[in-house]
């Protein structure tokens, strides 16, 4: 079995990361939202139409998951809202929402790693001064 490349381990990371801040971003939705009316969501659905500029799929939106289980089905979710069913592509990486987690979960990634780096040359750093402390003391 071939060892993986540094670029697949690091996709593989940026993926898990993604899907976890999706996940997140649709629980803290269903905590602020979980109470509120059909209506109220269905003109949360509305908004977000609006602001893509067409009929949005459950991923493409935060809290479209919530949504589409209070509705019982995507279908009669944007019933309720009065849209028609999407034509766009029901790719979640053709989404918005998905690219700008990705960018966001990249930049993350990136400060979380060079963050590491420096706690490490810090490190480096006390053990070479203590080292020469017990040099400098024998």
């Amino acid at each position: 079995m071939p060892n993986a490349s540094r670029n697949d381990i690091y996709d593989a990371v940026i993926r898990r990361m993604v899907a976890e801040a999706l996940q997140a971003q649709e629980e803290q939705f269903e905590l602020e939202h979980g109470s509120d009316t059909d209506g109220q969501l269905a003109d949360h659905l509305r908004g977000c139409a609006q602001r893509l500029g067409h009929s949005p799929w459950p991923k493409e939106i935060v809290g479209g998951e919530m949504i589409c289980r209070r509705f019982g089905s995507w279908d009669r979710a944007l019933e309720a809202a009065r849209l028609p069913r999407p034509v766009t592509a029901n790719r979640l990486s053709q989404f918005i929402r998905y690219q700008e987690t990705v960018e966001q979960q990249k930049l993350l990634y990136r400060e979380r790693k060079a963050m590491k780096k420096e706690r490490a040359q810090q490190r480096l750093r006390e053990q070479r001064k203590k080292r020469e402390k017990a040099g400098n003391m024998g």
